[in-house]
Parts: C-alpha cells; sequence; structure tokens
C-alpha cells in the first residue's frame, strides 16, 4: 500500500509528469539537432540514411498492403501519402535518440543507486 499523504502522491505524480515532459523535450529539441546536423555536415551520408528510410517506408507499405487488404488503399491515401523518406528517416532519428537518451539515463540511475 502506498504510504505518505494524498497531497504528496499528487506531488510524486506531478514531478512524474513533468520529468517526462522534461524528457519529451529533450528528445526532441535533440532529433532536430541531429537531423539538421546530418543535413547540412554530412550531405552524402544523410543522402544515404534518406534511402535506406525509403526501403524501410516500402516495407511498411508492404505488410500493411499484405495484412490490412481491405484497408490499404486507406492506408495509402493517409499515411503513405503523407509519409515521405525523410519524414520516415525524421521518425527513426527521433527513435534511435529517444532510445539512446533514456538508456545513458538508466546507467546514470543506476551508477547513482549504486553509490547511495
Amino acid at each position: 500500500m502506498a504510504q505518505g499523504s494524498p497531497l504528496s502522491r499528487i506531488g510524486a505524480f506531478m514531478a512524474a509528469v513533468a520529468g517526462v515532459l522534461v524528457l519529451l523535450v529533450v528528445e526532441l529539441v535533440t532529433t532536430i539537432v541531429v537531423y539538421s546536423y546530418l543535413n547540412l555536415n554530412h550531405i552524402e551520408f544523410f543522402g544515404w540514411l534518406v534511402r535506406m528510410s525509403r526501403s524501410v517506408l516500402d516495407v511498411l507499405s508492404g505488410q500493411v498492403d499484405f495484412w490490412l487488404q481491405a484497408s490499404a488503399d486507406t492506408a495509402y491515401a493517409s499515411v503513405f501519402g503523407e509519409l515521405g523518406p525523410k519524414s520516415m528517416l525524421l521518425l527513426l532519428i527521433g527513435l534511435v535518440v529517444g532510445a539512446v537518451i533514456r538508456s545513458i539515463l538508466g546507467i546514470l540511475r543506476r551508477l547513482y543507486q549504486m553509490g547511495t
């Protein structure tokens, strides 16, 4: 059973929500910085990543076509019609950046817990 007053539990909940929002903003800004850095300073590598993300987009659309045959036209008109290779690349970079940031925070949290 939870310890503490209801007010302290509400405060802990609000702190957790604030922490999640701060982490989300940090991940978003870091993703934009990484995407912009690659686009401006490593154009050949960026172009290769865009081509690879086009392959990912093609695989996803093939899977939608295979598994959701009745809804494939709607998916193409809504999701895949709006997503381009650069949008998919931005999404993939965001996923990788989020995973790296959360891994680093997890490692730091464990190191801190080991020290106390």
